[in-house]
């Protein structure tokens, strides 16, 4: 099976090519807000290196957040279409699982994603599976709430150090610190209907939730 993968939840910009389980084709970059700009073409790129045409893509695996809106929105949007035009399966993985899958540990992993404000979006998986569902919180209140022994840290460690120091822990090599998107072949469900498929953002996007206040309000 020839299969896409596409993570665009960070500023990471991650896409990737497998046959049959195998990677045919990676790469990553950094991205800050030019993720529409960059997506297609590293996606043309990687086809045209392995010489595949759209035709013989079979499966599409897309990251559905949490994390960068715009990011979320193009990759989701992109996958869709694309699965869409070629009526092939659509996958979704949480970008917090697939941040957990990166470290090989045996002791769980929390996956952080910087939501500013002290906030982050949170994962807690082990041997990629979900121990809680993905949450947007105060990393603090939900270290007390939930964490007790040792655990493995993902992702945006460096905003929440001096919290994390109350606890035993042990962050992740840089290497491992963030997910790919040749991981995403290992995770994920087929999506049945494509038009129902939708990026999870956890909370609203900060235009959004003033609009919403401002009609509460008025």
């Amino acid at each position: 099976m020839k299969q896409l993968m596409i993570d665009t939840a960070t500023t990471r910009l991650s896409v990737a090519l497998s046959e049959n389980g195998t990677i045919q084709a990676e790469a990553t970059v950094m991205v800050s807000k030019n993720h529409a700009v960059t997506l297609m073409p590293m996606i043309e790129q990687l086809m045209a290196a392995v010489k595949w045409t759209p035709a013989e893509l079979e499966r599409i695996i897309v990251t559905t957040g949490p994390g960068s809106y715009t990011g979320i929105r193009i990759g989701v949007t992109t996958a869709k279409t694309l699965a869409y035009t070629l009526q092939i399966p659509l996958v979704g993985v949480s970008a917090l699982r697939l941040m957990a899958a990166a470290p090989n540990t045996d002791l769980p992993v929390v996956s952080l994603i910087d939501a500013r404000r002290g906030n982050a979006y949170i994962g807690y998986y082990q041997h990629n599976e979900p121990l809680t569902p993905d949450a947007h919180a105060s990393v603090e209140t939900w270290l007390e709430t939930h964490m007790e022994g040792a655990f493995v840290v993902v992702g945006d460690v460096e905003p929440f150090r001096d919290v994390l120091a109350n606890y035993s822990y042990q962050e992740a090599p840089a290497a491992h610190c963030y997910g790919r998107a040749s991981d995403l072949v290992a995770l994920g469900e087929e999506t049945p209907d494509v038009h129902a498929f939708e990026p999870e953002y956890l909370r609203l996007a900060e235009a959004e939730a003033k609009w919403l206040e401002g009609q509460n309000n008025g």
